[in-house]
């Protein structure tokens, strides 16, 4: 059988107040023209399919759109559809038994039978497109809250549970004798994360971090909610697909695409990564580290003009990050006149303080605060912020509003 594992579509989302319909409507139609030529059994969509709980009604649109033309293209395709931490579990299952008719598995909230979740439920036997006989039986797990799993269990303990029970009514089952693949949306122990922007919403403290070998039952783990592709560490073969977007300027080097999975009856067979290039791109000012603000304007200069005729649709998104040595103003509006015909959208400028060795800078005590003059105030704070003496320029600015404020009588 021949799988097509993605997550972490995040449709509706908004970077940096853009609005990306655009850049999703890329991924989906290079998504069905995957789907025309390696025609799979079956895709996994494991979670974060919308960036909110209540997405605007153009996301919901796409997804729909989307479902319509993979069926229609690929006749007999089977569409497992999970839940992520970002979803609405009872939204995005609304539509369950409809889709169903289509060959669509919806899984987002957790069905129970008296008080006890129902495990069947979540347990999917999938066969090839062209027939009816199952081969091979899928896991399927949307993100779990604390209060999906009994009281008192950790997230991991939580997890372990379903899975566990899971596996007991598989082997109960017609179907115990097949390989068992799984999707899941959870933070496994060893995933590479970002650290710096937080655009997976983790738990702080990794309190949601989850053992992947809790997956070992399954030849294939499709996880979501970490948004770098990649194998998580250890024994089981849990992946993430990634993000099919960057999500943050931290993410400006991640690999997106789909993981395109092989299994047979032993198992796990290939697994092979299909690449996919966003329809606009990450650039920042500087590549690394900051620039002054003379640098910033020179690098602005040499970007690409905007074309006549051009709709705007791939240019990149660009992020400054000036190295601020005093006081500037102006610099938003130079930066935004500069950029006026520059095929770039901005995105957010990033100030940049130089290193200062703070314990050279004791507090003054009170006794010695009024001992100084305006001046000399302004110097010392000056000298703490920005690690240099105040400039003349802005020295003979200070002395002149001093002046005026001393002279101005009160009113």
């Amino acid at each position: 059988m021949k799988i097509l594992h993605t997550a972490d579509w995040h449709l509706g989302n908004s970077f940096h107040g853009h609005d990306r319909i655009e850049e999703h409507r890329h991924f989906l139609s290079w998504l069905i023209e995957v789907l025309r030529e390696r025609m799979p059994d079956v895709l996994i969509i494991a979670g974060d399919v919308y960036d909110t709980p209540n997405p605007a009604a153009t996301a919901e649109q796409m997804l729909f759109d989307f479902l319509l033309q993979a069926t229609e293209n690929v006749p007999g395709l089977q569409i497992v559809l999970t839940a992520g931490n970002h979803d609405s579990a009872g939204r995005i299952e609304a539509p369950a038994e409809l889709l169903k008719r289509h060959n669509i598995y919806v899984r987002g909230t957790i069905h129970r039978v008296d008080e006890d979740p129902d495990f069947d439920y979540y347990l999917l036997p999938l066969s090839r497109r062209n027939s009816q006989e199952a081969e091979v039986v899928c896991i399927a797990l949307p993100y779990l809250r604390s209060c999906d799993y009994p009281a008192g269990m950790s997230t991991e303990e939580g997890i372990r549970y379903y899975y566990d029970n899971c596996m007991r009514r598989l082997r109960k089952s017609p179907f115990k004798g097949l390989p068992v693949i799984s999707a899941a949306h959870f933070y496994a122990a060893g995933a590479a994360v970002c650290n710096s922007e937080h655009s997976e919403r983790l738990v702080v403290g990794g309190q949601d971090c989850v053992d992947a070998e809790i997956t070992a039952c399954a030849c294939y783990t499709a996880l979501g909610h970490i948004h770098k592709a990649q194998r998580v560490v250890g024994k089981s073969e849990a992946h993430y697909a990634g993000s099919v977007l960057p999500m943050s300027f931290a993410e400006k080097h991640y690999d997106h695409g789909v993981q395109c999975v092989e299994v047979n009856e032993n198992g796990l067979q290939n697994i092979v990564r299909l690449n996919y290039s966003p329809l606009r791109s990450l650039l920042t000012i500087p590549e690394h580290g900051a620039a002054t603000t003379g640098q910033v304007l020179e690098a602005i200069g040499a970007l690409p003009r905007r074309q006549k005729n051009d709709d705007g649709s791939d240019w990149p998104y660009l992020e400054i990050r000036v190295l601020e040595t005093q006081p500037e103003p102006s610099f938003v509006t130079d930066v935004n006149n500069a950029l006026a015909d520059r095929a770039v959208r901005l995105c957010r400028i990033v100030r940049e303080l130089p290193e200062v060795r703070q314990h050279t800078h004791e507090n003054p005590s009170v006794q010695q605060l009024s001992a100084m003059t305006p001046r000399e105030m302004a110097d010392s704070v000056f000298q703490h912020r920005y690690g240099n003496p105040m400039p003349q320029s802005l020295a003979r600015r200070f002395e002149e509003a001093e002046a005026q404020a001393i002279h101005t009588p009160d009113e």
